[in-house]
């Protein structure tokens, strides 16, 4: 695990640093353009990524071959006494919350039964574009910490965070539950588990759906498009 003291002081360094940043010309520039979640979200985490690099002793995961890994579960690995630990970098705007994805729950998983790490952190920068400057307020928590506001989707098999009543709850001061790593490793199989049920009731559904469409389709006795079964198409 990270210590706490490096905790609050890279959350400090990062909140300086993009307090001033997003006050820049290029920064405001592109808060009024197009695309704004994926274009702040792809600079943030670039520019935070190479801060750490800058002041830190970091690591970043290699695939067998040398070449570093696109889809590793940190942007950036914090090394503290030669034990790594992943660090996921977050971009959020007020007001568009939603449900981000984090890390693969399988990949997540694994590499706590293998002992390959106890924790898993995000940094986590929200802006304020309705402000000008934007503001901006940055979080460091450990996501095992807050497993209450995460779900899982076991179609693309990503762990999600639920921002809103997270940020809620993060912003009231309210405490983490004092889990333990067995007790989060219970948690993670729920998630699992609740996750592969919903996916299996889903396809059953669908399943039906399709079964039954396709039996009322043969009996109709041909195919015909027209104008109005195009409707739902919305062409325009």
């Amino acid at each position: 695990m990270i210590s706490k003291r490096a905790i609050a002081k890279i959350r400090r360094e990062v909140q300086d640093y993009w307090r001033d940043e997003s006050a820049k010309k290029y920064f405001l520039e592109m808060a009024r353009g197009h695309e704004i979640g994926h274009r702040i979200a792809d600079l943030v985490d670039e520019k935070t990524t190479a801060l750490l690099t800058v002041n830190y002793l970091t690591k970043h995961q290699h695939s067998a071959r040398g070449a570093r890994r696109v889809r590793s579960m940190g942007d950036v690995w914090l090394d503290q006494n030669g034990i790594c630990s992943p660090i996921n970098v977050k971009t959020g705007i007020v007001g568009r919350e939603g449900q981000p994805n984090l890390v693969s729950l399988k990949k997540l998983m694994r590499a706590l039964i293998g002992n390959q790490i106890d924790s898993y952190y995000l940094l986590m920068i929200k802006f304020d574009l309705s402000q000008v400057p934007p503001q901006c307020t940055t979080y460091f928590v450990d996501m095992l910490d807050y497993l209450d506001f995460v779900t899982f989707d076991s179609g693309p098999g990503q762990a999600m965070l639920k921002a809103a009543p997270f940020f809620s709850h993060i912003s009231s001061k309210a405490h983490a539950p004092n889990r333990s790593l067995n007790q989060k490793m219970e948690r993670l199989l729920e998630l699992l588990e609740d996750g592969h049920q919903r996916l299996i009731e889903n396809r059953k559904r669908d399943l039906t759906w399709f079964q039954n469409a396709v039996r009322e389709y043969l009996s109709f006795g041909g195919h015909r498009v027209t104008a109005e079964t195009q409707e739902a198409l919305n062409l325009r």
